[in-house]
Formats: structure tokens, C-alpha cells, sequence
């Protein structure tokens, strides 16, 4: 486990870091004693972050605030003042957990940094599961918007055939008004085939995104759009 020490005083910072490599196996620790030093850090490196609250450039809480962009693990505030704002301000701000330095917290820390870590693997599993239904759904549903519209297109060639046939039926047509029927139909056969080409086509090419349309809605005008263009 990588996990990144931002403490000033060296003396509880190497305390903390006797009592990882006691009892964290594989354990690997990394100090820095600023803030501005922390945010200069590739922090998506690091499994936990153990955040001091009252640091020699800012507090703990302004160090949060910076990493709302950030790509990160999960953050232990830690804090020699038993404030309860302070710990309600760290949750809010994005901390997964805020203890208090006390006699015996040296001998907790491990404990608190493998259960932190393990609840914060668990919740973004379970988010990203989330994450992959939500973008099964709007595939599903966007296919069958694609369905519906491809169903739309092709209608539209279909009833002047089945009419035109009809026509054809009449004793009163003449082979001439016969021919030009039958020559709607082709046309309107030759459309219809046009349209699936390019259904094709355009799945072919990847241009159609299913993850990017949220609003179903849009998913059907973008699929209409190109093919209606000839």
C-alpha cells in the first residue's frame, strides 16, 4: 500500500511511519511537510492520503480544496483539535475520514488507513457498476431509437410502393401511367436501400456514440439528420 504522509513535525511523522511498516505489510510511505508540496505530487499515485490539518503554508481544509479537480485516493484528515466544525468542514470538503491525534493514535493509524482504504475500493466499485448499468441503459435505449427512426424511414418509402400498387390493380390504368407506378416503386426501393446503407455505414464508422447522448431525444435527431442527407 502507497501512502502519503503530509505532516510538519518530523517527530510524529516518523512515529507514523515505524507504526506502517509494523503492522501494514508492503507497506510504502511517502512524507512531505507542506501543503504546496502535496499539490505539486502526482497524487493518483498514492492508495491513502494521511492530511495533517494545521500545516506550516495552510490548513488541511484549504489543501481540500485544491484537490476537488484532482485525481486522488481516499483522504484521512488528521488534527490535534477536537473541533467539530473542523471534522464536519473536512467531510463536506471531500475527506473519507477525520480522527483526532491522541496518546494511542500511532498504534490506530494502520487500522484506520486499511479500513478506509477498503470502504473507499468497495464504494467505487459499486459506483463504477452503477456507472456501466446507466451506459447499458442508454445503449438500449438509444438502439431503439435508432430502430424507430430507421422503422420512420423506410415507412415513408414503403406506402408509395403498396399504393402504387394498388393503382396498378385498376383496369384503368394504361401501360404508360402502369409504367411510371412501377418506376415510383423502384425509386422508392432504391430510397429505401439507400437508407440502410447508410445506417450501415454510419455505425461502421463509429460515429455514433451510444455513451454521449444522455437525452434520448437527441440520439434520434442526430441518427435522422444523416439520413435524410443525400
Amino acid at each position: 500500500m502507497k501512502i502519503l504522509l503530509v505532516e510538519d513535525d518530523s517527530d510524529q511523522a516518523l512515529l507514523a511511519t515505524e507504526s506502517f511498516e509494523e503492522y501494514l505489510e508492503d507497506a510504502e510511505i511517502t512524507v512531505c511537510e507542506t501543503g504546496s508540496e502535496m499539490l505539486e505530487m502526482d497524487l493518483a499515485e498514492f492508495d491513502v492520503i494521511l492530511l495533517d490539518y494545521s500545516l506550516s503554508d495552510m490548513t488541511g481544509l484549504d489543501v481540500l480544496n485544491e484537490l476537488e479537480d484532482r485525481e486522488h485516493g481516499p483522504v484521512i484528515m488528521v488534527t490535534a483539535e477536537e473541533v467539530l466544525e473542523i471534522a464536519v468542514e473536512s467531510l463536506k470538503r471531500g475527506a473519507d475520514e477525520f480522527i483526532i491525534k491522541t496518546v494511542d493514535i500511532h498504534q490506530l493509524l494502520p487500522h484506520i488507513v486499511e479500513r478506509t482504504f477498503q470502504n473507499f475500493q468497495q464504494r467505487k466499485n459499486l459506483e463504477d457498476i452503477e456507472t456501466r448499468e446507466r451506459e447499458k441503459k442508454v445503449q438500449i435505449d438509444t438502439l431503439k431509437r435508432i430502430m424507430m427512426t430507421l422503422a420512420h424511414h423506410i415507412n415513408n418509402g414503403v406506402m408509395p410502393i403498396i399504393f402504387s400498387a394498388e393503382l396498378c390493380q385498376r383496369s384503368e390504368y394504361n401501360i404508360e401511367k402502369t409504367m411510371k407506378l412501377v418506376k415510383t416503386c423502384l425509386n422508392e426501393t432504391d430510397r429505401i436501400n439507400n437508407i440502410i446503407d447508410k445506417l450501415e455505414r454510419y455505425i461502421e464508422d463509429e460515429e455514433f456514440k451510444y455513451a454521449d447522448y444522455l437525452d434520448l431525444k437527441d440520439a434520434m435527431f442526430d441518427m435522422s439528420q444523416p439520413l435524410e442527407q443525400e
